[in-house]
C-alpha cells in the first residue's frame, strides 16, 4: 500500500476526541517507510489542523469530506465549493424542516445560533464518549469557540454576500429522525449533490464532486499512485466512497455494519488504536 487514506473521527481519534500515542508513531513508521499518509474527514481544516498538531502529525488532508485537499505543509492545492443555486435549495429545504445547520466555508465555519451549536457539540461529545463527565462535556463544547473554529454570525446570506466567501458543506442536526428522512429525500432532487451522514442525527451535504472516494482518487492520481496500491480505513457512511475506490478497504471495529460489510479487513476500535493495528498489520506482510 504505497497510499493510506484515514478518517479521523471514530477512527484515528479516540472517545476523547484525541490520537492516541501508538496510532501517531506508527504513522510516523509508515511515512518515514515510504508510505503516504493523508488524513480524509468531513472536519474543517482549522478543527483537524490543531488535532494533528497536539499529536505532532503533519500530514496531507483531505477536509470537508473532499471539498479540500490540501498538502503536508496545509497550502490548498484544491477546492470544490457548492454552487449558489446548490446553496440556495438546501437551505430552503433545510429551513422547511426547521432543521439547524452550520456552514463549513472557504474561511471557516459558521453558526447563526450560539446555543445550539453549543448543545449539539456537547451531543457530539456525549455520543462519542457516553462516560464523560459533565465538565468534560462542556469544556470540549466551548473548546470550538475558544479557539475561534466556530463563529456566530447573524445571517448566513449577508455574511456570504459581504465576503465572496465559497460554501464547502452544510453540517444539518436534529434528534427528530423524520426530519432528517424528509430532508434526505427531498435533498436527492437537488442536482450534483452528495448526502451522507458522520452520526444517526446528522446529515453531510456537499457538491457530489466534494466526496472522500472522489478526493483520495484524486490525490492518488497526484501522486502517480495506483488506487490498487491504496489502503482506506474508516467507520462511518461519509467514509464509503473512499472505501468503495480503495483497493484494501478497512473498517473499524466500531464502525456501522455497512461499513464492515464491504471491509477487506475489521480492525479494532478507535479507542484501541485501530489505526495503528491495521497499518502495523500490513507493514508486518510486506
Amino acid at each position: 500500500m504505497k497510499l493510506i487514506a484515514i478518517d479521523m473521527d471514530g477512527t484515528l481519534v479516540n472517545r476523547q476526541l484525541k490520537v492516541t500515542k501508538e496510532n501517531s508513531e506508527t504513522i510516523k513508521e509508515a511515512v518515514n517507510d515510504g508510505h503516504h499518509v493523508v488524513i480524509a474527514t468531513g472536519r474543517s481544516y482549522d478543527e483537524a489542523k490543531h488535532t494533528l498538531e497536539d499529536a505532532d502529525l503533519h500530514l496531507p488532508l483531505i477536509c470537508v469530506n473532499g471539498a479540500e485537499i490540501r498538502s503536508e505543509g496545509w497550502e490548498i492545492l484544491s477546492s470544490i465549493p457548492l454552487k449558489f443555486e446548490q446553496y440556495e435549495d438546501i437551505k430552503k429545504i433545510l429551513d422547511e424542516e426547521d432543521i439547524y445547520y452550520e456552514l463549513y466555508t472557504s474561511k471557516g465555519t459558521f453558526t447563526d445560533d450560539r446555543e445550539k451549536a453549543y448543545e449539539v457539540m456537547k451531543d457530539i461529545v456525549l455520543t462519542s464518549n457516553p462516560e464523560a463527565t459533565d465538565d468534560d462535556v462542556q469544556k470540549a463544547a466551548l473548546r470550538r469557540f475558544r479557539l475561534g473554529l466556530v463563529s456566530v454570525v447573524g445571517d448566513f446570506d449577508k455574511l456570504l454576500s459581504e465576503n465572496g466567501i465559497e460554501v464547502y458543506k452544510f453540517l444539518a442536526f436534529s434528534a427528530d429522525t423524520a426530519k432528517l428522512q424528509r430532508a434526505f429525500q427531498h435533498l436527492k432532487s437537488v442536482e450534483s449533490l452528495a448526502v451522507s451522514a458522520s452520526a444517526d442525527n446528522n446529515l453531510e451535504i456537499t457538491n457530489s464532486e466534494a466526496q472522500k472516494g472522489v478526493a483520495v482518487k484524486r490525490y492518488a492520481e497526484l501522486k502517480g499512485i495506483s488506487l490498487t496500491d491504496t489502503m482506506a480505513i474508516g467507520d462511518n457512511y461519509n467514509d464509503v466512497s473512499m472505501l468503495e475506490v480503495a483497493g484494501f478497504p478497512v473498517a473499524m471495529g466500531n464502525a456501522v455494519d455497512e461499513v464492515k460489510e464491504m471491509a477487506a479487513f475489521v480492525t479494532k476500535e478507535n479507542d484501541a488504536s485501530g489505526v495503528s493495528f491495521a497499518i502495523k498489520k500490513f507493514l508486518e506482510q510486506k
